[in-house]
């Protein structure tokens, strides 16, 4: 009896290690099919990817291309002038900034690239420029109220075509000239 059931258990763990044996054959069978799968999918993104620098390189040479594809190489330059401000908004905050030949980022003081050699602009603070054309428009408006002014003054009083009175317009002309005035000492 002893004899049998020793028998019978060497049978059942043969028979169980055989299962085991197949079930990992075939899952190692399995996982390497798997990984030529993987492996040729990437080959074809390489090869996708590659047909598409070749399509955007046709498109910056002036290559007439297909409205999808002229498109998708819109957005390209869109997401590559983005990159760039991004680049260029990270190196100001580093106190850097981004050569305009090779894109490397260098020193904010620098005249020159370290990398390519190419000549770098050197950022000035910008003035506030406003101000000085806004006062320079209103002085312009009000030195030429002032002289057509002066001209009625000299030319005396007469009537125009449509009969009005050339006084009531120059008391308007000098009323407009010392609100000018008033505005300018106001500010």
């Amino acid at each position: 009896m002893g004899k049998d059931f020793f028998d019978r258990l060497g049978t059942a763990i043969s028979r169980t290690a055989r299962e085991l044996g197949g079930k990992a054959e075939n899952l190692y069978e399995s996982q390497k099919m798997k990984n030529r799968i993987a492996g040729e999918e990437r080959q074809i993104q390489k090869i996708m990817a590659e047909i598409g620098r070749i399509i955007y390189k046709r498109y910056l040479d002036g290559a007439p291309l297909e409205d999808a594809q002229k498109i998708l190489c819109e957005q390209i330059d869109q997401r590559m002038d983005k990159i760039a401000d991004y680049k260029e908004g990270l190196a100001g905050v580093r106190g850097r900034k981004i050569c305009p030949s090779c894109g490397s980022s260098v020193e904010g003081n620098a005249s020159f690239c370290p990398h390519c050699g190419a000549a770098c602009t050197v950022r000035e603070a910008e003035e506030d420029a406003g101000d000085v054309v806004e006062a320079a428009a209103e002085e312009a408006e009000h030195t030429e109220e002032t002289e057509q002014t002066e001209q009625s003054e000299d030319s005396g009083h007469t009537e125009d075509e449509d009969g009005s009175d050339e006084r009531e317009e120059q008391a308007e002309a000098a009323e407009d000239a010392g609100s000018c005035e008033e505005e300018e000492t106001a500010k």
